[in-house]
């Protein structure tokens, strides 16, 4: 394993509260970096954030071997027989997957809710490996990528020919009102300053455009479960985490108009594999990841249909906002 220096982060990012410890003995679950990691909370504006957290010139180790530019550990063999039992076990939850909403909620997170939305100009902030923006190319979108991870946006720019910027969205220079819509997938919850890169979000997106956000929701059913072996802390990658109320409120003061903040529970079933594997100190074996698909895909829909008894305890938080 590796380590990485940190500092202490006694006070809310966002408001400056002391808050209270909320979660203690978090590990990378990627089991590259070493020691424990805690996040608090504050009552004042509800975020969770890391304390202490890596100092800012460290963090580019903690993305030394993310899933953007490394390789699965597990054999092609294993990975094939995975693959193949996924399918089966999809195709088996397939009629309560419809019948439940949650196959037409991850078709639409999968054009991050802007599938009906004529297509114009679009920046992905945090884009990763590009498949999203490959994806909304294709249906007439003209298409740009901003990521801190310098090789992630190369292999984005040389792969499909996509215009992709380094480091934070501030910082890069991009023309005021250029785009009619601005993604942030899995991002938000990674940033240093993230009221700051909503407000530049507002100033590079057209009037009336679209700010469309996902992110792990701390207050989510997999996160009461599980506890510290949530996978959705993802310490220390993840500098802070939000629920509905308090994303929504960040939003609005960056000077957003809420359209939508809700909670989504498609995909859950990974999120809920992961935790246990966490939890239990391991992969398993072979059978006993399989066995654990089913028992996932099982989750993903109790954890939907509870949405109208217990609102908001979905696995990751939507947020849809435009500028005035």
């Amino acid at each position: 394993m590796n380590s990485i220096s940190s500092e202490p982060r006694p006070s809310c990012p966002l408001c400056g509260g002391s808050g209270a410890p909320a979660v203690s003995g978090v590990r990378d679950p990627d089991r590259q970096l070493d020691g424990d990691w805690s996040f608090r909370h504050c009552d004042g504006c509800g975020v969770y954030w890391l304390d202490p957290a890596p100092l800012p010139q460290e963090m580019w180790k903690a993305y030394a071997t993310y899933h953007t530019h490394t390789q699965k550990r597990d054999s092609r063999l294993l990975r094939s027989l995975l693959s193949l039992a996924h399918r089966f076990i999809r195709l088996a939850w397939l009629p309560s997957v419809i019948a439940s909403g949650l196959k037409r909620e991850a078709d639409d997170l999968r054009f991050m809710m802007l599938g009906s939305e004529k297509p114009g100009r679009l920046l992905d902030v945090g884009c990763g490996g590009g498949r999203f923006l490959r994806r909304m190319q294709k249906r007439g979108w003209q298409v740009v990528g901003t990521d801190f991870d310098e090789q992630a946006t190369r292999k984005v720019s040389d792969r499909y020919g996509i215009e992709t910027h380094v480091g934070d969205l501030p910082q890069c220079g991009l023309p005021a009102a250029s785009f009619d819509a601005i993604t942030l997938s899995q991002a938000i919850e990674h940033l240093y300053d993230p009221k700051a890169t909503l407000q530049e979000c507002l100033r590079l997106l057209k009037p009336g455009g679209l700010l469309v956000m996902t992110t792990p929701n701390a207050a989510s059913l997999g996160a009461q479960e599980f506890g510290a072996s949530w996978r959705g802390w993802e310490a220390p990658r993840h500098l802070q985490l939000f629920t509905v109320e308090s994303l929504a409120a960040l939003t609005q003061q960056a000077g957003f108009d809420i359209v939508e903040a809700r909670t989504c529970s498609a995909g859950s079933a990974v999120v809920y594999r992961v935790s246990r594997e966490i939890a239990e100190g391991g992969l398993g074996s072979g059978w006993q990841r399989l066995s654990m698909l089913s028992w996932s895909h099982g989750k993903e829909l109790y954890e939907q249909r509870a949405q109208s008894m217990q609102p908001h305890t979905g696995q990751n938080i939507l947020v849809r906002a435009r500028k005035p």
